[in-house]
């Protein structure tokens, strides 16, 4: 198991000792730390991370208000200098409470929570009962992959059509490509992908999806008529 986490916490010093802590773990890598819960707002991919290291309490914006900014909240780690979070913890589900200070033993029982909680929680599941985070408009949505029909490509940004719905976001067509089952998805050009079972009808090369034609680049064409079984 390979766990990627952020740790957000204005605390610089104390930042440090958790990263040291993690240092010996191998299976939790530290993908960003920010000590401007502002800032972390904006960088944090919430694709690419499992889990948070959160401050409760830091100036300008506090852990509770930073939660409360999300459309979803990813699982936690609660980190204060005071125990009165406890109840605040339990209620976004926090996998663990930490008061400062932390000791090296009582972060390695963190540790032992964080792995029995995503032993759980990552059991195996169909590709198309997946979901992945997008950024529209500012705000992390989650998508369910069955949902998705058609990505395009438009020159930085990708448009990504869901239960006849669009969403912008900035990611690159072999980024988002990356995220998805490929045993389901298949790129038909250089500006589209497409969800294969969601195909209603091909002609030569254009293929329909809920009313919407979509061009088949002869790059990927003998290869779509493979997988859609057509002769």
């Amino acid at each position: 198991m390979h766990l990627k986490c952020a740790i957000i916490d204005d605390d610089s010093l104390f930042t440090q000792i958790i990263e040291h802590y993690l240092s010996s773990v191998d299976m939790i890598h530290v993908d960003g730390i920010y000590h401007d819960p502002t800032e972390a707002l904006n960088k944090i991919n919430f694709n690419e991370i499992d889990f948070l290291f959160l401050d409760m309490e830091m100036p300008g914006m506090s852990g509770i208000s930073f939660l409360n900014s999300l459309t979803v909240v990813p699982p936690i780690v609660v980190v204060s200098g005071k125990k009165s979070y406890g109840v605040d913890a339990f209620e976004y589900n926090a996998i663990d409470y930490l008061h400062k200070p932390i000791s090296n033993a009582r972060f390695l029982k963190a540790v032992s929570k964080i792995k029995m909680f995503f032993e759980k929680t990552k059991a195996p599941e169909t590709s198309l009962e997946q979901n992945i985070f997008i950024k529209h408009e500012g705000i992390h949505i989650r998508l369910a992959v069955n949902d998705i029909n058609i990505i395009r490509a438009n020159d930085n940004d990708i448009t990504v059509v869901a239960n006849g719905k669009s969403y912008k976001t900035h990611l690159r067509l072999k980024d988002i490509y990356e995220l998805l089952p490929q045993t389901e998805f298949m790129q038909v050009h250089r500006s589209f992908i497409v969800q294969l079972s969601k195909i209603d009808k091909v002609d030569g090369e254009v293929i329909e999806i809920n009313g919407r034609t979509i061009p088949v680049s002869r790059t990927y064409l003998s290869k779509l008529y493979e997988r859609l079984r057509i002769k």
